[in-house]
């Protein structure tokens, strides 16, 4: 999901070798993301895979699209990729590889002939290959994309939550972690100004407890308090994880307990009983609590 709107170049740089593409520096560039910005830069002009994970809404699309862009303005020949099927994604790497899709006798080659055509291909050059929602490609695609990162093609995958399996467990993972509070705030009172709200600075405070850092979540508050939605709940999962708060308390219930049968002090005990009772019983409701894999955003 594209948070900015931002119109994306058409047409890749020219071709550059491996030599060209590692000698190509970054350069400065702000977004509230921007260490990672560099931190993948740098590892794809060295030639190196990477992944960026995270939930839902956490910005990954604006961050691998911002990464695109900079390459381009970089003359490095890459491509970006949404998930499609996987003749569509072939075809449209050979168009970007200038690889021919019908063979001598004007037929379209076969899926697994144009995969080893390109793999020959990327053995002698380079470009940068961008999939973003790549946990919906499919698996035997994702094992040929091992198969060009394995002849070191650089390759760029943004995906939520992505199983540990095939290219995913293979590929160095940066996990998006929620933006700061000043961040969502600077963000939403940018998209305040976009829509042409006249929400105030304590409404949009009130409704920045709705984020929970994620700027998907944070965009969709102004707009719900732009049309007038009353919605006080927000779905983030960032809440305060009390269970070591509840183990502490039963530790020290049970210790009250043991003391107060070993110094006879019946009080005691039995104070401890109830208190280890209400401890077992909150324990329990807290098990009926949404799972963190059920939770939107981080």
């Amino acid at each position: 999901m594209d948070y900015e709107g931002e119109e994306l170049p058409e047409k890749s740089g020219p071709i550059r070798g491996l030599d060209d593409l590692e000698s190509v520096q970054p350069q400065g560039n702000n977004c509230y993301r921007q260490p990672e910005m560099e931190g993948l830069l740098h590892s794809l002009y060295s030639a190196r895979s990477v992944l960026v994970t995270s939930g839902e809404g956490m910005g990954k699309t604006y961050l691998v699209r911002r990464v695109w862009e900079r390459l381009l303005a970089d003359g490095v020949t890459c491509a970006y990729f949404e998930p499609a099927t996987p003749k569509t994604l072939l075809t449209e790497i050979a168009d970007m590889a200038g690889v021919d899709i019908k063979n001598l006798e004007g037929r379209s080659k076969t899926v697994e002939v144009l995969k080893q055509e390109l793999i020959q291909w990327f053995s002698v050059n380079r470009a940068v290959l961008i999939f973003d929602d790549a946990h919906y490609l499919e698996v035997k695609f994702r094992l040929w994309l091992k198969k060009l990162k394995d002849v070191g093609v650089p390759i760029l995958l943004a995906a939520t939550n992505p199983p540990r399996t095939d290219l995913f467990i293979y590929v160095p993972r940066i996990e998006l972690k929620p933006l700061a509070e000043y961040q969502i705030r600077d963000l939403m009172e940018k998209e305040a100004i976009a829509l042409g709200s006249d929400l105030k600075p304590h409404q949009i405070a009130k409704l920045q407890s709705r984020a929970g850092g994620n700027p998907m979540l944070a965009k969709r508050a102004i707009e719900e308090g732009f049309l007038g939605i009353q919605n006080e709940a927000g779905d983030h999962g960032r809440y305060f994880d009390i269970t070591p708060l509840l183990l502490l308390v039963g530790i020290v219930f049970i210790c009250y307990r043991f003391i107060g049968l070993g110094t006879g002090n019946q009080s005691l005990y039995i104070l401890a009983g109830i208190g280890g009772a209400i401890f077992l019983g909150v324990a329990r409701l807290s098990y009926y609590l949404p799972k963190e894999s059920r939770r939107i955003s981080n």
